[in-house]
């Protein structure tokens, strides 16, 4: 990977540990202030505009990184034509989330669920510009800028988080501070990147057509990605009470603690990957990578699965106990997860992003099966089941679809 692969992957992790630290410790407050009932509904109030967000999003702060990165656009006119694209997909899902998403869902929940899901609207612009500011900060190779700011939203929703446990403030109070964590965390990445002069606001026409080509390409298969992280939620949500999402949540935490760590690894490689000239370079630092992220999470799942029933209760609660069985169950798929975040830097980087969305579009269908069969008979444990079977198909696809690449 380069020369600068050790600080930038070493600043990724740091920026990640940190940021991970502070939502299991913000997970640990929500979860004895609001029990698993509580907990439960506030998953269920940030899950709708989340999804509309990254749904409308077409992929443009990915496709704006792949061309600053690569060099195919010049930085300042991608990020400034990509801004206005994005304000406009914000306005609209938000007024889908706003007027459909969230009140269906949200209907048979007491009007203090229905008043925290009103405000967590404002979720849905502020994911899709924060997102778009840091993989501009990404595409300008700034990998410590990217690395910190991606703290500041999770320090930032855990102090609020603290002052809501503290006041009483129940589950608006959170929604509050989980919202403001992210209008916090897009100033602060906005404005590390004026400062380096890469805040632009004309946008261009000329810009515009590869940029939305590119995202486009790239998007079918994002969907498909962001659909089969959330489908289990929305099977919990759509078929079991919500005390059960909060224990399937809780578990959640700590298995998506583990992957972010990983993640982190490939999304920072990933730009210094794009700018490596020689095929023969890429796939050496891709195979490094699947070795780096393979050992590591392997061993911290080891570890998690022993100790899962003292994690959970220290964590969590008592109340939240059957939250461990979960956890052993979802630790079943986390090896073939983690090396998926490789296999799809591989084929993105060898210009094959449709080959990402073919292997997604087919997890996603077995996902669904596997809930539908699993979920009405086993509960929040069938949800956990579906899942790890799902990783290790979806992981076994992209194997092979990559193996050309990794026999170069």
């Amino acid at each position: 990977m380069g020369g600068a692969a050790p600080p930038m992957i070493l600043g990724a992790l740091l920026g990640t540990a940190a940021t991970q630290a502070a939502n299991l410790a913000t997970a640990m407050i929500a979860a004895r202030a609001l029990l698993p009932e509580g907990r439960g509904d506030l998953a269920l109030i940030v899950l709708w505009p989340m999804l509309a967000a990254q749904i409308a999003s077409l992929s443009l702060s990915e496709a704006m990184l792949v061309l600053t990165a690569s060099g195919r656009g010049e930085a300042r006119r991608l990020f400034a034509t990509g801004l206005w694209l994005t304000l406009a997909l914000a306005a609209l899902a938000a007024a889908v989330a706003a007027f459909w998403l969230s009140p269906a869902a949200l209907a048979a929940r007491p009007e203090e669920v229905q008043a925290a899901g009103r405000l967590c609207l404002w979720l849905v612009p502020a994911t899709l510009l924060s997102t778009l500011v840091l993989d501009a900060l990404r595409g300008r190779l700034d990998h410590l800028g990217w690395a910190v700011l991606r703290s500041v939203q999770a320090l930032a929703y855990l102090a609020g988080a603290v002052i809501a446990w503290r006041t009483g403030a129940g589950l608006f109070g959170f929604a509050l501070a989980f919202v403001a964590s992210h209008a916090l965390a897009l100033l602060a990445s906005a404005g590390r990147l004026a400062l380096q002069g890469g805040v632009a606001v004309a946008p261009d026409a000329e810009t515009a057509r590869p940029l939305l080509g590119l995202g486009l390409r790239l998007h079918a298969g994002f969907v498909v990605q962001v659909l089969g992280g959330r489908v289990d939620q929305i099977a919990i949500a759509l078929l079991l009470d919500p005390a059960q999402l909060g224990l399937y949540a809780a578990a959640m935490t700590l298995i998506l603690g583990l992957l972010q760590l990983t993640a982190s690894i490939s999304q920072a490689a990933f730009p210094g990957v794009l700018a490596l000239a020689g095929r023969a370079e890429r796939v050496r630092a891709i195979r490094r990578t699947l070795v780096v992220v393979l050992i590591g999470i392997a061993l911290a799942a080891v570890v998690l699965f022993a100790l899962a029933d003292i994690v959970v209760r220290l964590l969590f609660g008592a109340e939240f106990a059957p939250a461990a069985d979960l956890v052993r169950i979802l630790l079943l798929g986390i090896l073939p997860h983690a090396s998926r975040e490789v296999f799809m830097l591989a084929l993105k980087a060898d210009g094959r992003p449709l080959a990402v969305g073919q292997a997604e579009v087919l997890s996603l269908g077995f996902f669904v099966v596997a809930l539908a069969v699993l979920v009405p008979r086993l509960g929040a444990p069938g949800t956990a089941a579906a899942y790890a079977a799902t990783q290790w198909l979806v992981a076994l696809v992209m194997a092979w679809q990559s193996r050309g690449l990794f026999r170069a």
